[in-house]
């Protein structure tokens, strides 16, 4: 376990919600950062594909997830997907 510093603004915040949830703080801060923290990394990905750091099998595999579901991600941020068929069933393999 580590400790973490968080201003006491967002402690308060967060022992409000952890009250209207019924879970204990701690819990509550876990998942949110949690939650968080899956998100920036999506974001971040999905970003270094739309500058074409990484190819979208690269993407899928830093997000343990399949190329069909990383082809979802990127249509719903109006990512233009380039990918060609070969690459596709080259990455299929």
């Amino acid at each position: 376990m580590k400790v973490v510093k968080l201003k006491e603004n967002i402690y308060r915040r967060a022992e409000k919600l952890s009250k209207t949830r019924g879970v204990k703080v701690d819990a509550l801060i876990s998942q949110a950062l949690n939650e968080g923290l899956e998100a920036v990394n999506e974001k971040t990905v999905l970003e270094l594909y739309r500058n074409r750091k990484i190819t979208l099998q690269k993407a899928a595999e830093i997000l343990s997830t399949d190329i069909w579901d990383m082809i979802e991600r990127v249509k719903k941020t109006d990512i233009h997907i380039d990918y060609s068929k070969e690459e596709l069933a080259e990455d299929l393999r």
